[in-house]
This record gives structure tokens, C-alpha cells and sequence, in this order.
């Protein structure tokens, strides 16, 4: 299975983050933040446009050179630079990147300086004061590491959601492909548009002989099968996230999704209100006595105790019942409510597309509105606008205007 995109990324900003921990050229370590950001935020797979010969100098940041690293890297999911560097950096200063407050510089001074190789040897410096002492730290920063490293002693790893994004769009549409699928819904903080996400919970109904467990455990990206069943399996992905499958009977998916897209707090709220009502709300559906009378759609299960459906954003019990109730839930902003855009490059700095095209895209979308915000040429950006080249990159909107 060939690279996401935010792979891709990672390699280049962890190659970045242990270069600029060595001391390497700035300008080489910028070329690979840069990369990584050209990477991470483009909305086509590196791996599809490979495979379809597109050039990938045509994008900002990318020459030869990166385009070369990047073909290698999705080709063969390694990047030998990255490997070297690897290789002669201590394993524990990668350790020590993680933790939030520390950056490639800060990381660099403390094994140079304190000689400090692990999470072990910072705690113990900085109980003992000796990070306070170092040029560029002080006391503000040692108390602000000592609060960091409590966190992250057992704490969560967790995904950026537009990561996690990437890994469950290439996953579903594998399993949808499979045979006997009738519907598949990420539920979790994932539904619910967290910033992150924990592990993927994915409910699935499907036809008896669909094979969806199967098809899951042997997914190209599955380095671990956890534990494998009829009807739930949990899988580790390559990226490190946990994923668990259920089959769920169509008679209880809504009820299914409910429980499965939480909050913890809101389902409490929602089965407090069906024990009101004498209803038993759990996974299985709303039931009565021994009998369910709801449980297919969400809907039902929200109607169940009198409310309308509330959408999966909202769900973090923050009042969203008592609006309910009220009958005056926020409507969510969709892609529809977006008038237009305040922020884009052209092909005349650092984009990859003509002014017209970007307008032509503009109109599609219905905005009302475009603004062009190109780079000045600077260091980082050589392509970037001058002052004649702006006068005639304004001459130009103008007349596109008209």
C-alpha cells in the first residue's frame, strides 16, 4: 500500500527536526519544513500522482532533489537520508522531540549541555534545577518542561483529525469494495470533529456471507491483528492508530451509532431522559420492558425521548439537550455557508495555478468573493512578487474583474 500523504510529511519534518538537531545548514532543514507542508496540505496523493507521471516540481517548495525523495519514499515507503541521520542520532533525543515545549534547538542544548539521553535524565534535571541555569531557558521554561513531561508520563497518543482523515478515507473505500457491504460509518471523536482522535471505531452492517472481518485483518496498512471475531475485530495500522470493526444487525445501527459516537457524557444525558420515560437505551437499541421500539436510525433513538436529532458535533452534553428540548439547536456551518476566500497564491509566487483558474474555481463554488494574497520575494520564497511584478499581477485582477 503505497504512502498517505501525511507520511510522507512526517518523514520530512522528523528528518528536519534531527538535522536541525545537529546543527545542520538552516536552509537545508527549511527546505524540508516546507516540503512537509507542501506535502502534508495537498489535497492529492503524492502516491496518485506519481503513478500518473505527474511532475512534482510543479509544486511550491519542490525541486528535483525532493521530488526524487519523495518518488523513493512512496515507492518503497523508506527515505535512506532519514535513515543515516537515524542511525548516528542517540534514539532517546527522538524521544524527547515528543514532548510538547521542546524543539529540535531546546533538545540539542540539553544533551550537549546537561548531557541529558532520556525522558529520565529531564526529569531529574529539572527537579534538580539545572535546566533554569541554561542560556535561553530559565525558570519559566523549566516549570512550563516539568508541567510537560506530567502529561506526557501514560498520556494519550492521539491523531490530528486531517490525518486521521487520509487513513479512513483510503480504509473505507477498501472495505466498501468487499462484498455484501450495506453501510460503513466512522463513529468517536472522529464523527464528532474532534481536533484528534484516539482509536477509529467503525460500525459496519453487511450481509452474512460479506467476509468484512476477514477483508479488514488482511488491509495492506494492518501491522497487527489484535483480536479477530464474527462480529468485532481490532487491528494496529502502520500509522499507529488502533481501528476496531463491528457488525452491526440493521435493526440496532442507529442505536449502535449513538452509543459508538458519544460523547460518554451526552449518552448518559440521552439514557437518563429514556429512564425517565421507562425506557433502556444502550447499543442494542431503545427498549421497553424485554421489547425494542427503537434502535434503526439515530433519530428514532433521539425521538425515543422526545428530542430531534442532534448532530454528532454537538454531542458533548454542553447543553445541547436543553436546546433541543427548546427546540433551538445552532445550525452547523457546511461548506455551503462559505462566501469566499481571503487567502490564495497564484502560479505568480508560490501556487499552482493561473489567476483565471483560481477565479474559474472561485465561480464554481459559488463565492461571492477572492482575494489574492501572493509572497513577496524573500528568502524562503524566490518566485515571490517584486514591485514591478506587483503592479502587473494588480494590472491583471483588474482586468479579470472587469
Amino acid at each position: 500500500m503505497p504512502l498517505h500523504n501525511s507520511e510522507v510529511a512526517q518523514a520530512f519534518e522528523r528528518l528536519a527536526d534531527l538535522l536541525e538537531i545537529e546543527g545542520a545548514n538552516p536552509f537545508r532543514v527549511r527546505a524540508y519544513r516546507n516540503a512537509a507542508r507542501t506535502v502534508g496540505g495537498y489535497s492529492k496523493s503524492m502516491a496518485d500522482m506519481i503513478a500518473q507521471g505527474e511532475d512534482l516540481t510543479e509544486l511550491p517548495e519542490i525541486g528535483d532533489d525532493l521530488a526524487g525523495k519523495i518518488k523513493t519514499l512512496v515507492d518503497t515507503g523508506k527515505l535512506p537520508l532519514l535513515q543515516e541521520v537515524e542511525a548516528r542520532t542517540p534514539a532517546a533525543l527522538s524521544e524527547l522531540m515528543r514532548i510538547e515545549w521542546l524543539g529540535p534547538k531546546r533538545v540539542r542544548k540539553l544533551y550537549q549541555e546537561l548531557d541529558i539521553h532520556s525522558i529520565e535524565d529531564l526529569k531529574r534535571a529539572a527537579r534538580n534545577g539545572k535546566i533554569r541555569k541554561l542560556e535561553g531557558f530559565g525558570e519559566k521554561t523549566e516549570e512550563m518542561i516539568k508541567q510537560r513531561l506530567e502529561r506526557y508520563s501514560g498520556a494519550e497518543q492521539r491523531t490530528k483529525l486531517l490525518v486521521a482523515q487520509e487513513i479512513v478515507a483510503a480504509l473505507t473505500d477498501y472495505l466498501k469494495k468487499g462484498k455484501g457491504i450495506k453501510q460503513i460509518t466512522i463513529a468517536g471523536s472522529y464523527r464528532r470533529g474532534k481536533e484528534t482522535v484516539g482509536d477509529l471505531d467503525i460500525l459496519v452492517s453487511a450481509k452474512k456471507d460479506s467476509g468484512v472481518m476477514e477483508r479488514f485483518v488482511d488491509y495492506d496498512e494492518v501491522i497487527e491483528v489484535v483480536s479477530q471475531g464474527k462480529t468485532r475485530s481490532t487491528v494496529r495500522l502502520r500509522s499507529g492508530l488502533h481501528v476496531d470493526v463491528r457488525v452491526v444487525p440493521e435493526v440496532s445501527y442507529g442505536a449502535a451509532l449513538h452509543y459508538f459516537t458519544g460523547s460518554k457524557s451526552h449518552n448518559i444525558a440521552v439514557r437518563k431522559l429514556g429512564v425517565k420515560q421507562g425506557y433502556k437505551i444502550n447499543e442494542y437499541g431503545v427498549f421497553e420492558n424485554d421489547e425494542r421500539i427503537a434502535g434503526r436510525t439515530e433519530e428514532e433513538v433521539y425521538k425515543s425521548v422526545g428530542l430531534p436529532y442532534i448532530e454528532p458535533e454537538l454531542r458533548e452534553d454542553r447543553g445541547e439537550l436543553e436546546a433541543a428540548q427548546k427546540d433551538s439547536l445552532p445550525k452547523l456551518i457546511t461548506l455551503k455557508d462559505i462566501r469566499g476566500d481571503l487567502h490564495v497564491h497564484t502560479k505568480a509566487s508560490d501556487g499552482h495555478n493561473t489567476l483565471k483558474q483560481m477565479a474559474d474555481a472561485a465561480a464554481q463554488l459559488g463565492y461571492d468573493y477572492l482575494a489574492i494574497t501572493e509572497h513577496s520575494r524573500h528568502v524562503t520564497v524566490a518566485n515571490g512578487l517584486d514591485e514591478k511584478r506587483l503592479l502587473q499581477h494588480i494590472k491583471a485582477i483588474d482586468k479579470l474583474n472587469e
